[in-house]
C-alpha cells in the first residue's frame, strides 16, 4: 500500500495551495516535501528584511545564470525561495493577477479551461482583499492582499507626474483594466509579509491527513513503466522513497521542476544521454522556452530623504520598534510605492510594460541587497511580453548540481527597442512639473544617454532579470508543443502533474506569484475532480 495518495514536491506558493486544497477532502493522504526549512523567522515576517533574505542560503537557493552573450557576457545572481512558502517568503510581495487577455491567449493556444472567464473564480477564491475593491475581487480567501501602510511622500508626487505624462489613474490594476498608474497591492497583512505558507499551509498543518517534511530534497521521480509511483528524496543524509498511490505533483518552480523531470528521464533524449540518464520520455520542451521579464532601471538623486537611508542609518532600531508595536514605518515597505502598466508605443493593443517607482536606491549582488547611502529614487521598467527566450538544462546527472540557466535575455532586438521606448517615457515622467523640482540629477543611465545606440549600450550592460521565470514545462494540448496538457498532466506519463510557473504557456503581465496561486487553485480542482 502506498504511503500517501499525493506527494507534492515543493512547499512554495503552488505547493502550499495544493496541500491545503487537497487535504480539505479527508480521504486524501498528502505529503509535502520542502527542501528548505521553516519560515518562522522575523526576517521573513518583516517586509524590509528582504535585504537580509536575498543571498542568505538558509532561505535562498542562490542560483547563478550563465554569461549572457546578448548582455555583454553578464552573469546574474538569481534568488529563489528555499523555505516554506518558497519565493512568496522572500519576494517583493507585489500582487498582480496579470492582464485578462493573458489568460484568453492561453486558451486560444488550445488550452481549454484557461480563459479568464474560466479562471477568474480562482483568483477570487484565493484573495482576501483588505482594501476597498470592486465585486470582481475576492474578500474571503486565504491570501491577504493589503495596501502599503507607510507610503513615501514622493509616491503621490510621482503618480501626479505620471498622470501629467499621459498615464490614467488606476486605483486597482487587478480590476477591470490593468492600464494606468496607482498604488501597489501587496501580499501583506497589516504591515507584515503574508506568504502562501501563512495563508494556505499554516491553517492546514494540523490536519491528520497532511504530512509536511522540511529539509527534504527531492532527487527524482520513481516510475513503474511510465506511471509515477513515488519520489526519491534525501533528508538528514539518508535517501528515502515516498510512495504515491494516486499522483506525484511537481511544484518545485520553473527552475527546479524541469530539472527533476530530466533527472527522472523526461526531457530531450540526447541531452539526457549526455549525462548518463536513460530517457523514459523524449520531450524536447522540458527546460526550453525559458521566458523572463527583462527589466531596466533609471535612478535619480532627489532632495528628500528616502528609505534606503533609513535602512542604513542609526534609526534602524527605531524603525524596528515601530514595526513591532505599530506595524508602521519603512520596515513595512517593499520596493514599489507606485505601480503602472502602459503601452510601449502606438499600435500596441494592450499594456506591455510594467513600471514600478520606489523611494530606494540599491544594488543586488550575491551578498544580498546593498542600499545606497544618498537620497535616491528608482524606476524599474519591466517588459511583460519579451520575445527573447532561453533554456534551462542539466550540468550533470548529479541531483546536487544546480541547473544551467541560459537566459539570452535580449536576443530579439525588438525587446531592446521596447525597453528603450519605455525607459524614455519613464525619464519623461521625471521631467514633469510635479516631481521635477525634487530631482537633483539622473544617476542612471545619466542624462548623456540619448540616442538609440546609447540606450542599447546601456540596456545590454545593465538589463536585469526580474526573477519571474516561466514556461520551462509549458502547457499545450499536444506533446509536440509542450510538456503538460491543459489539466497539467505530463504528456506520455501517468500519475504525474506539474503545477507551478513552469506550466505557463506564455508570460503574464506583471509579477507572477498571483498567477501561480491561481494555477494551483485550478489544478486542485482538476485533481479532486479526477479523483471522483
Amino acid at each position: 500500500m502506498a504511503d500517501f495518495d499525493y506527494v507534492i514536491v515543493g512547499g512554495g506558493s503552488a505547493g502550499c495551495v495544493l496541500a491545503n486544497r487537497l487535504t480539505e477532502d479527508g480521504r486524501n493522504r498528502v505529503l509535502l516535501l520542502e527542501a528548505g526549512g521553516s519560515d518562522a523567522s522575523l526576517l521573513v515576517r518583516v517586509p524590509a528584511a528582504i535585504v537580509k533574505l536575498i543571498g542568505n542560503p538558509r532561505y535562498d537557493w542562490g542560483f547563478s545564470v550563465e554569461p549572457d552573450p546578448t548582455r555583454k557576457g553578464r552573469s546574474d545572481y538569481w534568488p529563489a525561495g528555499r523555505v516554506l512558502g518558497g519565493s512568496s517568503s522572500i519576494n517583493g510581495m507585489l500582487y498582480v493577477r496579470g492582464a485578462r487577455g493573458d489568460f484568453d491567449q492561453w486558451a486560444a493556444a488550445g488550452n481549454a479551461g484557461w480563459a479568464f472567464a474560466d479562471i477568474e473564480h480562482c483568483f477570487r477564491k484565493l484573495e482576501a482583499c483588505a482594501f476597498t475593491a470592486g465585486k470582481e475581487r475576492g474578500r474571503d480567501g486565504p491570501q491577504v492582499i493589503d495596501s502599503l501602510r507607510t507610503v513615501h511622500p514622493l509616491a503621490a508626487t510621482f503618480t501626479a507626474a505620471a498622470r501629467a505624462a499621459g498615464l490614467p489613474d488606476n486605483p486597482d490594476y487587478n480590476g477591470e483594466s490593468q492600464e494606468g498608474i496607482g498604488p501597489p497591492q501587496l501580499t501583506q497583512k497589516r504591515g507584515r509579509r503574508w506568504s502562501a505558507a501563512d495563508g494556505y499551509l499554516r491553517p492546514a498543518k494540523s490536519r491528520a491527513n497532511l504530512t509536511v517534511l522540511t529539509r527534504a530534497q527531492a532527487t527524482g521521480i520513481v516510475f513503474e513503466g511510465r506511471r509515477a509511483v513515488g519520489v526519491r528524496y534525501v533528508r538528514k543524509g539518508r535517501e528515502e522513497v515516498a510512495r504515491a498511490g494516486r499522483e506525484v505533483v511537481l511544484s518545485a518552480g520553473a527552475l527546479q521542476s524541469p530539472k527533476l523531470l530530466m533527472l527522472s528521464g523526461i526531457g530531450p533524449a540526447e541531452h539526457l544521454a549526455e549525462h548518463g540518464i536513460a530517457p523514459l520520455i523524449d520531450q524536447g520542451h522540458v527546460g526550453a522556452n525559458l521566458m523572463e521579464h527583462p527589466s531596466s532601471q533609471l535612478s535619480f538623486a532627489v532632495d528628500t530623504r528616502t528609505f534606503n537611508q533609513e535602512i542604513n542609518s542609526a534609526r534602524v532600531a527605531f524603525h524596528g520598534l515601530n514595526w513591532l508595536v505599530r506595524r508602521r514605518g519603512p520596515a513595512t515597505s517593499p520596493y514599489p510605492h507606485a505601480v503602472g502598466f502602459f503601452r510601449s508605443g502606438e499600435g500596441v493593443n494592450r499594456p506591455d510594460i510594467q513600471l514600478m517607482f520606489g523611494p530606494f536606491g540599491f544594488e543586488l549582488t550575491s551578498q544580498g541587497v546593498t542600499p545606497s547611502k544618498k537620497p535616491t529614487v528608482t524606476i524599474v521598467i519591466g517588459l511583460s511580453y519579451a520575445r527573447s527566450s532561453g533554456r534551462l538544462s542539466l550540468r550533470s546527472g548529479d541531483w546536487r548540481e544546480p541547473p544551467r540557466i541560459a537566459l539570452d535575455m535580449l536576443s530579439d532586438p525588438r525587446d531592446v527597442a521596447d525597453l528603450t521606448a519605455a525607459s524614455r517615457f519613464a525619464r519623461d515622467i521625471m521631467r514633469q512639473g510635479a516631481i521635477a523640482p525634487h530631482v537633483r540629477g539622473e544617476i542612471a543611465p545619466g542624462s548623456e544617454v540619448r540616442s538609440d545606440d546609447e540606450w542599447e549600450d546601456y540596456l545590454r550592460r545593465t538589463t536585469d532579470p526580474t526573477y519571474h521565470p516561466v514556461a520551462t514545462c509549458r502547457m499545450a494540448p499536444g506533446a509536440d508543443e509542450g510538456v503538460v496538457d491543459p489539466r497539467l498532466r505530463v504528456h506520455g506519463a501517468m500519475g504525474l502533474r506539474v503545477v507551478d510557473a513552469s506550466v505557463f504557456p506564455a508570460h503574464v503581465s506583471g509579477n507572477t506569484n498571483g498567477a501561480v496561486m491561481m494555477v494551483a487553485e485550478r489544478a486542485a480542482e482538476f485533481i479532486l475532480a479526477d479523483r471522483g
